[in-house]
């Protein structure tokens, strides 16, 4: 079970992370034109490192994220594990909607999960921390 220090320190370093998604989003020379049309996108969107396509509403969903997730390390492990289960649970539900959305287009399923993978990856670990060790979560009774 991860102590609340720990939990409090993760959630401090995803904060961090999604700090950094959004300012590499406008720093010159890694990206294609911040928020200017490029090649196959559409207008108001970028390409960050050349590889995800991010809209202005992507950063301010990482943005807020940010905000969320450093001032709950500044409060308490509670209000960590509340926004850790609030942010994975969705970010889950964003790459299982658009997993499912190449799938139906017929995207090649490789890049659809590479795509979709930072989000995977984010939301098991924030969810993984934000319900481990629990002890509050009540334990259901065998049925006979």
């Amino acid at each position: 079970m991860p102590s609340d220090r720990a939990i409090r320190i993760s959630t401090f370093i995803f904060g961090l992370v999604f700090t950094a998604i959004v300012v590499l989003g406008y720093l010159p020379g890694i990206n294609a034109p911040v928020h200017q049309h490029h090649g196959g996108g559409e207008a108001g969107e970028h390409l960050l490192m050349g590889l995800y396509t991010i809209s202005l509403l992507d950063d301010v969903t990482h943005g807020l994220t940010a905000l969320v997730l450093l001032i709950a390390a500044a409060v308490s492990a509670k209000a960590c594990r509340a926004a850790l289960a609030f942010f994975g649970s969705y970010y889950a539900m964003d790459a299982a909607i658009y997993i499912i959305t190449g799938i139906l287009k017929g995207d090649p399923l490789g890049s659809n999960l590479k795509l979709n993978l930072p989000h995977v990856i984010f939301s098991s670990i924030m969810l993984t921390l934000a319900c481990r060790g629990r002890t509050s979560v009540p334990k259901v009774a065998a049925t006979a």
